[in-house]
This record gives structure tokens, C-alpha cells and sequence, in this order.
């Protein structure tokens, strides 16, 4: 899974240094084909199904670092509290 917002297409503005953001926030999910059975796929609806019963109490993240080259592979992120 990758996030394909901010992480990826965020920048600071190089004269005044407030982000940028991106119009949208995107997440990739992507399934090598001929690996997983019809069951994983299932489970992986299930896990999504969960998540979305419990949007309410999911803060979000809090992007700490990114790397200079392929950021949104190696970007750190850590819980927001409130």
C-alpha cells in the first residue's frame, strides 16, 4: 500500500515555506495477480469493512520524514493524539 496525496505530491513552496498540498489524497492498494485466492481477497474486504466502521475514532498521521528521492516509499509517520 502507498499514499498517493501529499506524501507523494506535497511540497513546500520554496520562496515562503508553507505546503502545498495536493487536490486529492489517494491510497494505492495493489495485488500481484495469480498469487492470492478468492479467501484473501475476502479478507482484505473484511479488513477495509472494519476500517470503515471505525472512521470516527481514527485520527490520521503525522508525517515526520521524508527522503529526498522516493519519499512516499520511505516517509515516516506517527499517530496524531487528538
Amino acid at each position: 500500500m502507498v499514499e498517493l496525496g501529499t506524501c507523494v505530491f506535497g511540497h513546500r513552496d520554496p520562496d515562503t515555506g508553507p505546503m502545498i498540498f495536493p487536490r486529492l489524497e489517494m491510497v494505492r492498494l495493489a495485488i500481484p495477480r495469480r498469487v492470492y485466492t478468492d479467501r484473501h481477497m475476502d479478507m482484505v474486504a473484511e479488513a477495509f469493512r472494519q476500517i470503515d466502521q471505525r472512521r470516527h475514532v481514527i485520527k490520521g498521521l503525522q508525517l515526520v520524514y521524508v527522503a529526498p528521492v522516493l519519499r512516499h516509499f520511505t516517509a515516516r509517520f506517527v499517530p496524531l493524539s487528538s
